[in-house]
């Protein structure tokens, strides 16, 4: 069977959308699955897809701007506080985004689908983040599957397609619930949790080395956050803990682990100078992005987790309980799901400070509970084997394969005989 899988992100830095499509597409049995992956922008993951025999094309779109100049005028912004205006404008954005932005997308990346050939179109950014590759499987004739990753704000659009794409998997049932509650309804809704490699995540240098890397004491407690440096993702947060910390363990560092998007830049530009005003120059690291993510994560003694909005679903979380760090995590979006509350982790509110640094400070200051908390989180994450998550989608794919039968073949060659002629 022939998968062809659209991922839209943005960004040369490689985040969980994109990390979680790679080690799917890295666990499909190629004897019975062929991969085909189209991305929205060229980055240097290509290099290493195409080493595995992965055809990679990229497709680039003209997008309209984010924001009119009307919407900056006093008027606009009076009329948004009117009751029901901003859902009504949101809609109206959409449909006029979907006109003028989606469908000229559309119709190109449907030739580009006639000419793949896939059984099956997996969207891997949800219905808002991926409306033209749904449109182009439909304009096709190929089934498709949209895989929905965050809680994005559905309009008109999306729920109008919803009934139209073969099935949707949420990755947590806190995102299958809200898109129920935003009325997207289509045909299937699974909730399959996302996979981890364990056999290749693993350290591979000593606590010791990494710590001497990145010039810090063997014997310093540590702490830190691992992720895109994004306003969401709430670095700031664990900064702000850090003069809490610091008078309980005045040698505490907290390293902050990630590189940022364009979008991102400013935000991380906000942290450092945060840190150069707080005096926390000695005590802050900022990493950079890192491919040794186990092994800075081995050399930390507690993981936090910090979004200060719902989290879709929290890899780091799982990474950091697969190498027997103990964590603290903001609750949540979906990390209640698989972080209890004194069993295999802390879970704190989320944008407190106060609260997070209360955490970190109970778990530096109790090696019994640490080593508890990353026992029990080393236990809890077999449930999220990449050989489970693969199994658990491709029997998606099969059900919908046996489903639609002969007749998939029959849309998909008349659909691709209407844009042959089109052109």
């Amino acid at each position: 069977m022939r998968i062809l899988y659209v991922e839209a992100s943005s960004g040369q830095v490689v985040g969980g959308s994109l990390t979680g499509l790679l080690t799917l597409i890295e666990g499909l049995d190629r004897s019975r699955y062929e991969p085909q992956l189209i991305l929205y922008e060229d980055k240097p993951i290509n290099r290493r897809l195409r080493a595995r025999g992965i055809p990679v094309r990229v497709f680039s779109k003209r997008r309209l701007p984010k924001e009119h100049p009307l919407q900056s005028s006093p008027a606009y912004q009076t009329a948004k506080a009117w009751p029901g205006v901003t859902p009504f404008l949101r809609n109206v954005r959409a449909v006029v985004t979907f006109l003028f932005e989606t469908l000229p997308a559309a119709l190109r990346l449907a030739r580009i689908m006639g000419e793949l050939q896939p059984d099956l179109v997996h969207t891997c950014n949800g219905f808002r983040g991926n409306m033209d590759a749904i449109v182009a499987a439909r304009l096709a004739g190929i089934p498709c599957i949209v895989h929905c990753k965050g809680f994005d704000k559905h309009t008109i659009v999306e729920r109008l397609a919803a009934p139209r794409v073969a099935a949707a998997v949420c990755m947590t049932e806190a995102i299958a619930q809200h898109c129920r509650r935003q009325g997207i309804r289509p045909p299937e809704l699974h909730v399959v949790y996302d996979g981890l490699d364990l056999a290749s995540f693993r350290p591979t240098r000593t606590r010791d080395d990494v710590r001497e890397e990145l010039g810090l004491d063997p014997k310093a407690p540590v702490v830190g956050v691992v992720g895109n440096i994004q306003e969401w993702k709430g670095q700031r947060v664990l900064i702000e803990a850090m003069s809490s910390i610091l008078e309980s363990y005045p040698n505490a560092v907290a390293l902050i682990v990630g590189g940022a998007h364009r979008s991102g830049q400013g935000y991380a530009a906000m942290l450092r100078r945060l840190v150069r005003e707080r005096g926390l120059e000695r005590s802050v690291v900022f990493t950079g992005p890192r491919e040794d993510v186990a092994d800075v994560m081995a050399a930390m003694d507690v993981v936090a987790h910090t979004s200060i909005q719902p989290e879709p679903f929290g890899r780091v979380i799982i990474e950091a309980m697969s190498v027997g760090r103990p964590v603290v995590a903001t609750s949540a979006g979906g990390v209640p799901e698989f972080v209890q509350h004194e069993d295999n982790g802390l879970l704190v509110p989320p944008g407190d400070p106060q609260a997070l640094a209360e955490a970190l400070c109970r778990l530096l200051g109790d090696e019994a509970l640490r080593e508890r908390l990353g026992r029990r989180g080393m236990a809890s994450v077999e449930r999220f084997r990449i050989e489970r998550h693969v199994q658990e989608i491709t029997r998606i794919y099969e059900t919908i394969a046996a489903r639609l039968g002969p007749a998939l073949g029959a849309a998909r060659r008349g659909s691709q005989s209407a844009l042959a002629a089109g052109r």
